[in-house]
């Protein structure tokens, strides 16, 4: 499998951002790139291509990123990411072992809180009839997926299911841009989560609790 990481960021944290491509490159993965997306742009370097961004065009313009993310990616597998998530060790083999039974277009993974608390948005539904708004689900549930939230923090979807569904560049970081991206697709895609892949938080969170 091969993997396009694409991080959306504003580049004032860069120690933040060296703890991401370390625990991406410590996955072993065969063919992969980093996108990053946001600020001044730097040097490239092999598997890292930065792309300039002109942060005062649009302050958290992050749809128009993660479609720059979309259209410049290589690989089929599209990881979003916002600059403050890093890997499991094990998040690639799990998602190999998990992909060789279970086809998707759009995939959720567990993710924690620097406490190692799950965050409350990996898994969760929005409207459900049944359940209440941001009720986390099992990771093995996915007769609810009509009914699902997409976290835009942390998703990972095909490429040509993000070039189909841009997401809407009316909208800026706050004003629910991934929910509306979610009412879009959750009816359209083969959405699952990977419970055994994680990914994790490398920063406080105000639900670190």
């Amino acid at each position: 499998m091969r993997y396009t990481f694409g991080i959306t960021t504003d580049y004032k944290n860069k120690d933040q951002l060296i703890e991401v491509f370390k625990s991406i490159e410590e996955l072993n993965i065969p063919e992969y790139e980093i996108l990053v997306v946001g600020g001044e742009k730097p040097n490239d370097t092999d598997n890292i291509r930065y792309i300039q961004f002109d942060e005062t065009q649009k302050p958290g313009w992050t749809t128009r990123k993660k479609n720059i993310i979309a259209e410049t990616a290589q690989y089929e597998n599209v990881v979003l990411m916002h600059d403050y998530y890093v890997f499991d060790k094990d998040w690639y083999k799990n998602m190999v072992e998990f992909s060789e039974t279970v086809n998707w277009d759009i995939c959720s993974c567990q993710q924690l809180l620097i406490t190692g608390k799950r965050h409350f948005t990996d898994w969760v539904v929005w409207d459900d009839p049944i359940f209440p708004r941001y009720a986390a689900l099992p990771y093995d549930e996915w007769t609810r997926v009509p009914f699902m939230y997409i976290s835009g923090g942390w998703m990972m979807a095909k490429k040509q299911v993000l070039l189909d569904n841009p997401f809407n560049e009316e909208l800026v970081h706050g004003q629910a841009e991934d929910v509306e991206w979610s009412l879009r697709v959750r009816n359209k895609y083969r959405i699952v989560c990977n419970g055994s892949a994680i990914v994790k938080h490398n920063k406080w969170h105000r639900d670190a609790k």
